[in-house]
């Protein structure tokens, strides 16, 4: 059985290009798909999003909140704290 496919779609922005670039550090095996106007990121069960990494990369305080900013489309379930925003398949 294979392992299904935790997802996020992001705008193409200065933010959601930070977002990826942090998702990529923190994320082994990461695959990041750059479209027209989009991001999209695919990693195998889940994709955790740290608050501390997307703030060394804006150069910045972030909130995992703010993800809904650029947040284009997901593919899993949610857990979200003040420290983390996890997409991932629990199955």
């Amino acid at each position: 059985m294979s392992a299904s496919i935790a997802l996020l779609c992001l705008q193409a922005t200065e933010d959601g290009r930070a977002i990826a670039e942090a998702i990529r550090e923190d994320n082994e095996g990461v695959v990041i798909t750059n479209k027209p106007a989009m991001i999209q990121i695919e990693r195998p069960e889940r994709i955790t999003v740290k608050a501390s990494t997307v703030s060394e990369n804006l150069g910045r305080a972030w909130e995992p909140e703010e993800l809904q900013l650029v947040l284009i489309s997901l593919g899993g379930q949610v857990d979200e704290t003040d420290d983390e925003f996890i997409v991932y398949w629990n199955n």
